[in-house]
Order: structure tokens, then C-alpha cells, then sequence
């Protein structure tokens, strides 16, 4: 590697190099050699110690594939049949009558709504603590899919959660006991750790802040489930687990086949989710690779098998998003231009007055956001406080210093990341008449989150109240069908029965779709 290309990859990590700020861990080996090795601010900032190589990072999702393999080392073992429905291992955590098979979570195409997802609706909240024992049960309270298994690809935390609970029936020990004797020793894995309740110390481990475009907030994250996330590592632990992608010993090349084997859906839906990782190419270039995020950890990996590459990304901050990184640094290391970046198109003549409101994506993955006016400046809300939106044209603003714009007011309004434009829409806040929305009130309640939300009309407008979550407007968007406001990103769509009148609720939240809750008398 010239040092022309180090610099060019030290250029895509420019918001970890300034001053006493977040940052991570970047290793690439190419070759079978570490040619990049950098670590990049600070692991915390509020107590001035820097990211070091023996730093240990929450990775989130990237656990995935080792729960995954986990799963599979008990099939080589004879103990497990990943083509068996899940009740054969696990029939006290299953309430929905379709049959699912065990694979079907490997390939996360089981339909079973996200854990996540699920307790945000019920009113837990990220930083709360959240043992191995919540995730399991209110997945053990659900009776409907998202939809029917092996029809379409939806990521789903809880596929791994239940598959975590199924290897430690199995083996009769933890999964992190499980992958230390079976894994971690082996390779030599010194620093990497599944963190199994929230109170285990972890020496070395790195805090996470979330960077709004101006300041850093301590994004505080307490789980202590586990399968789908929680596994503790560093670069320089996990690259040895990326060379037994290549070069196997604790087990089979077809386990390594079946991790990275795509299954066709039915019906033809698109899917590249292979067994905890995904698969695809990089202008011709075959890889498989895996992300996370939790609080404002965030993390990659990848591996170009035709290529000799490994590239392994680890961050305490949000603001540089690892997926456009790890392409960006591949692009340099295989010699391929940058694509090119359009400039979005901005409305020439735009009243920011229009600008502030809530706006919205109707899709599968539900996006909403808010923008207020203060003192004559506009915020995007946020989980912690407010993100300046700096005017760049037009109808154009920039999230503070991050790489991330907003096309703001009602003429084809959208986020812009990386060049390319989501439409989005402006929900309207004009007020209806009463007695139309007064049909809607009522307490609704969901035996399957345990949780009730009240609805209640006020001055022309409707208003979703949880003791938790607290108030939200809902703004008409269809019939019986509206959006909250960006703090929910939730899709409420009310049903009727005979007469028409309302007898309840789905709500619809990206990973958990139509969400049933009953109208209580």
C-alpha cells in the first residue's frame, strides 16, 4: 500500500481526527499482511483516554455470524437439525401458529417481529437495562408474523436471540462459554467477550457518543442480551476470526458454505442475507461482510475472498457511517474511482418558512423526522437534544458538520446520504373537525407487548399518549391512517368493524409491521 492510498483512507475517517473527539479502530490486511493499522480518537472523552489497539469495542450486529456459527458447529456435532422447525428445541418461546425452521432464523427470513423494535413500542428505552430474560419473553408473547416464512427477507434482532437460546440449550452452557472453549481460545482471541448482563465489567471497553453535527452526547447502552448483539472485540481479535473464513480449522468447509449461501425466497423476493452475513459485489469484486449499530457504536467488517482483503471498522461514534466507509476504503485499495456524487437538486425559490414540520417515508423500514424553527435557526430533533441544520441552498440544509442533508418544505422534500436522495413527504398540520376525529378516541390496548396507548382528539387534532413514550401528534396521511411525529416513526393505521365502527389499531414500526391493539370498551 503507497502512502498516498493510507492518506486517502485516513481522509475518510477526517471527523475522528479532530481534537479530543470519538473515533475507532481501522485494520486491512491484504494478502495475508496488515498494510493499515490506525486508531483514531478517543474511547472516552469525557475522561481523556484514547482508542488504543487493545481498546474493546461493542460491535453489535457483527455478533450475528458467531451466533450463527455457534448454531452451526452443534450441527456438525450432530445435535442440531437447522431444517427442523424451532418448536423441536424450543417450544415454550413459540405462540405463532406457522412453522418455522431453525435456518429460517439463520437467514433472518422467518417473519418474526424484532425484539428491539417491540420494546421501544412497549416503552423501554435504549438505555435501559435489558436483560437476555426481556428480549426472550416478549418474544415468547408474540402470535403473528410480520409475514409468512420465506417470503421475504426482513432483518429481525429476535432470529438471533432465539437461536442463542436454542445453542445454550444444546450445548447446556452460555454462549459465550460455548464460543470461548470452542472459538475465542482457539484463534487466540484474548480480548473478545459476549457481554451477558449489563452490570459485567469489561476492561478496555470503550463508551460511545452521539455526535448531532456540533457537540458529543454519552449514548448510554446497558444490555445484557445477547445472540444478536453484545459481543466485545477488538480489530486486531476479530481479524484472526476473518482468517478462518479463509482458511477454516474449528470446523467444516461446508459450515463455512452454508454462512455464506443466500437461500432463494419464495415468490422470487430479493434477499442477500446469507447466515449472519451478507453477500454481494463491489463492481465485480465478491464480497460478504456485516454491520452493527447500537447507541452510537457502530461497526463493520468485510472480506473480499478473490481479492486476499479483510477490512474490519470499529467506532464509538455514529458520525461516520461504516458501510459508505469500509466501500469508500475498498474503492482505494482495488484501484476504483469514487463514484460519482450528483449535487441534489435544491428548489431556486424556497419560503423557510415552510420548512419546519414533520416528515416521513411510508415504507416497510418507517422513517420520520421533525424540524422546528428556534430563534429564527432550524433543528432536526434527535434522541438527545436538537441538530443545527446549517443552509446550504435552496431548499438544501446540512445536519451540522456530518455528512447527511435534508431537501426541507413541501415541494419533493428528502434525506440526501452519500449522493443519493429518499423522498420523503410533508405531513399536513392543518387541523379537521372535531366530531371526524372524536371517532378515534379510546384507550387501545396489546396482550402482546403488554402496553396500552391512549388516543384522544384535541383542538382539531389527534394525539397518542404511552406513560412511557410520552405525547405524540398523529397526522392524517390516508383513510384511518396516519404517522406520529419523528420521535415515534410510528405508521397507525385504525380498524373498523360492522357498522364501521373503530374497534382498533396496527401500529407499524419498519421491523415490527402491523402491530395488533384492541379498543377497549
Amino acid at each position: 500500500m503507497t502512502e498516498q492510498m493510507k492518506k486517502q483512507i485516513d481522509d475518510v475517517f477526517h471527523l475522528w481526527q479532530d481534537g479530543v473527539c470519538p473515533g475507532g479502530q481501522v485494520l486491512i490486511r491484504q494478502g495475508g499482511q496488515i498494510v493499515y493499522d490506525r486508531c483514531f480518537g478517543y474511547a472516552d472523552i469525557e475522561n481523556r483516554l484514547p482508542v488504543t489497539k487493545d481498546t474493546v469495542f461493542h460491535v453489535a450486529s457483527v455478533s450475528k455470524q458467531l451466533t450463527v456459527f455457534a448454531a452451526l458447529l452443534l450441527r456438525e456435532d450432530g445435535l442440531l437439525d437447522i431444517d427442523k422447525d424451532v418448536r423441536a428445541y424450543i417450544p415454550d418461546l413459540i405462540r405463532f401458529d406457522e412453522p418455522v425452521k431453525v435456518r429460517n432464523l439463520i437467514n433472518n427470513n422467518s417473519g418474526i417481529r424484532d425484539i428491539w423494535t417491540l420494546e421501544m413500542a412497549r416503552g423501554v428505552r435504549i438505555d435501559d437495562t435489558i436483560t437476555q430474560k426481556d428480549a426472550v419473553d416478549i418474544i415468547a408473547n408474540q402470535t403473528q408474523l410480520n409475514f409468512p416464512p420465506e417470503t421475504q427477507y426482513m432483518y429481525s434482532n429476535s432470529n438471533f436471540v432465539l437461536l442463542a437460546e436454542i445453542v445454550e440449550r444444546l450445548a447446556g452452557k452460555s454462549l459465550n462459554d460455548f464460543l470461548r472453549e470452542r472459538v475465542f481460545e482457539p484463534l487466540g482471541m484474548k480480548s473478545t467477550v459476549i457481554r451477558d448482563r449489563y452490570w459485567q465489567r469489561i476492561d478496555n471497553r470503550a463508551r460511545s457518543f452521539w455526535d448531532n453535527g456540533t457537540e458529543y452526547f454519552h449514548s448510554v447502552l446497558n444490555y445484557g442480551s445477547y445472540g444478536s448483539t453484545s459481543l466485545h472485540t477488538t480489530a486486531h481479535d476479530f481479524m484472526k476470526w476473518m482468517a478462518h473464513y479463509q482458511h477454516p480449522t474449528l470446523c467444516s468447509q461446508e459450515t463455512i458454505g452454508l454462512m455464506m449461501t443466500v437461500p432463494a425466497l419464495k415468490g422470487g423476493a430479493p434477499t442477500d442475507y446469507a447466515g449472519g452475513l451478507m453477500i454481494g459485489e463491489l463492481c465485480g469484486h465478491r464480497y460478504f461482510k456485516h454491520g452493527g449499530a447500537d447507541a452510537a457504536f457502530r461497526s463493520i467488517v468485510v472480506g473480499l475472498p478473490d481479492d486476499g482483503i479483510e477490512l474490519v471498522i470499529l467506532s464509538n461514534t455514529q458520525n461516520t457511517p461504516t458501510d459508505p466507509a469500509a466501500m469508500a476504503v475498498l474503492r482505494i485499495l482495488l484501484g476504483l474511482e469514487a463514484p460519482a456524487r450528483p449535487e441534489p437538486e435544491a428548489a431556486e425559490s424556497f419560503d423557510p418558512s415552510t420548512a419546519p414540520g414533520v416528515y416521513y417515508a411510508d415504507l416497510p423500514d418507517a422513517i420520520t423526522l421533525d424540524v422546528v424553527e428556534e430563534n429564527g435557526k432550524l433543528y432536526m430533533t434527535e434522541t438527545f437534544d436538537k441538530a443545527p441544520l446549517v443552509h446550504v441552498r435552496g431548499n438544501l440544509y446540512r445536519v451540522g458538520h456530518l455528512d447527511q442533508y435534508l431537501l426541507l418544505g413541501p415541494d419533493a422534500p428528502g434525506i440526501v446520504m452519500s449522493g443519493s436522495v429518499m423522498k420523503l413527504q410533508k405531513a399536513d398540520p392543518s387541523p379537521a373537525p372535531g366530531e371526524q376525529l372524536l371517532r378515534y378516541e379510546g384507550r387501545y390496548v396489546s396482550s402482546e407487548i403488554e402496553t396500552a396507548y391512549e388516543v384522544e382528539e384535541r383542538d382539531g387534532a389527534l394525539y397518542l399518549h404511552h406513560f412511557r413514550n410520552g405525547q405524540s401528534r398523529l397526522y392524517p396521511i390516508a383513510h384511518d391512517r396516519f404517522v406520529t411525529d419523528g420521535r415515534r416513526g410510528a405508521f397507525v393505521q385504525f380498524t373498523r368493524g360492522s357498522g364501521g365502527t373503530v374497534i382498533g389499531l396496527t401500529m407499524s414500526f419498519g421491523r415490527v409491521q402491523n402491530l395488533p391493539f384492541s379498543r377497549e370498551d
